[in-house]
């Protein structure tokens, strides 16, 4: 069976490969001037993505891996793993680095999520059945966005 660790490496692993070596590139090969406001920024905004994730894999032990999380960052997102770690730390990490390159790695991620959520779900729902085709209608996949049920 597919697990979120599987997904979340087939995502997150290239993704942060290219935020480090943009990092490397900009920073130590091209020096580029450290921008003070957005290190600041950017920590404050890693800071928060750090808190998403530990309230969703908090979550998600409780679970033990046995039944259907629905409750917490749950309740808001089937991945709000993946979403902490997409629109909080990246973009923190890419302002901490230093990096503007680093932002294609965000962009790579996003792109390999939707490319391989799907087999992820596919699985869930033969695991949790109706339950789970309930959860996917009624949370969103990614963003708590109310307009699209179906995202």
């Amino acid at each position: 069976m597919m697990n979120t660790q599987s997904l979340a490496c087939k995502v997150l692993m290239p993704a942060y490969g290219i935020i480090v070596a943009g990092s490397i590139l900009e920073n130590l090969l091209l020096g580029t001037d450290w921008f003070l406001l957005g290190s600041v920024i950017g920590f404050l905004w890693l800071a928060a993505g750090l808190v998403g994730l530990t309230l969703a894999v908090r979550e998600l032990r409780k679970g033990e891996g046995y039944m259907l999380v629905e409750s917490g960052p749950f309740a808001w997102s089937r991945n709000p793993i993946l979403a902490a770690n997409l629109l909080g730390i990246m973009p923190g990490l890419c302002l901490v680095l230093n990096t503007n390159l680093g932002i294609l790695g965000i962009a790579v991620g996003i792109f390999l999520f939707f490319k391989n959520v799907g087999a992820e779900e596919l699985e869930l729902e033969d695991q949790f059945g109706e339950t789970y085709q309930a959860y996917r209608e009624r949370v969103s996949r990614l963003l708590p966005l109310p307009s699209c049920p179906e995202n």
